[in-house]
């Protein structure tokens, strides 16, 4: 199905278009949500915007993984467990590219990173419908209404793991993630991971792949920023870390100021 565009008059008009998504969802499913600052951005983990072959990715990703893997033992707590899997949730949220690409169970959360930093072009936010987009792949429809999003313990899931000791599957899938990560949890995140088709998403959508929404924001972003704030969805909520907490005062008691 190809994407479905709309452009939305500020927050109100974003909840009022999601909610009229959601009415439509059979029971039981649920939607996540991305942020992007400019419509300009394709839905495209780090690692594949390089136009680089699917077999040059996975062993770019495997030198990755094996240097974080090395270097970052001493941040982990004594014996924490990690396996490929949580090493690349981990790499994902500090910033290290991988085949994985963020979504959020919060709409506020994709509102925040649309509207985030400086002004860009269009401020978008994506919408998916997880276990609609896995049952639309090739690789899963087979398995028709016993596939909803995967995780990674299930079998389904495993010629995605970065350590994949079988042939790997083309089309990108939803998936849950291991929570080892404050920002993950703040976030509500979760995940696509690609195979070998190195298409961004909404390609494969307009090429009769799974459903997307994409919602462009209308408005001074300085302005719905301000709204966004006064919802409660502040720096220090996205990003739980001293570093945001600072700049969340300083924005707030420097604003209080200048009353």
């Amino acid at each position: 199905m190809p994407v479905v565009e709309t452009r939305v008059p500020g927050l109100e008009g974003l909840v009022s278009a999601i909610l009229q998504v959601s009415r439509v969802l059979p029971e039981g499913r649920f939607l996540w949500f991305r942020g992007h600052r400019s419509g300009a951005f394709n839905l495209l983990p780090g690692l594949l915007r390089q136009n680089r072959a699917p077999e040059e990715v996975f062993e770019r990703e495997k030198r990755l993984l094996t240097r974080f893997r090395q270097r970052s033992l001493p941040y982990w707590p004594s014996g924490y467990p990690q396996n490929d899997w949580e090493h690349l949730f981990a790499m994902q949220h500090h910033g290290v590219p991988t085949r994985l690409l963020d979504w959020s169970e919060n709409l506020f959360v994709a509102a925040h990173f649309a509207l985030d930093g400086m002004n860009g072009e269009d401020p978008t936010v994506w919408c998916v419908g997880p276990i609609q987009w896995n049952r639309s792949m090739p690789v899963l429809s087979e398995y028709g209404e016993s596939i909803h999003v995967l995780t990674t313990s299930d079998s389904e899931s495993e010629p995605y793991r970065p350590e994949a000791t079988r042939r790997r599957n083309r089309s990108p899938v939803a998936l849950f993630g291991t929570h080892n990560s404050d920002r993950i949890v703040a976030q509500r995140g979760t995940f696509m991971v690609w195979g070998e088709d190195t298409r961004s998403l909404e390609t494969i959508a307009n090429d009769g792949g799974g459903h997307l929404w994409r919602f462009v924001l209308e408005g001074n972003p300085e302005q719905l920023r301000s709204e966004l704030n006064m919802l409660g969805f502040v720096e220090s909520m996205v990003y739980p870390e001293l570093t945001s907490l600072a700049a969340e005062l300083a924005r707030v008691e420097g604003w209080r100021t200048q009353q």
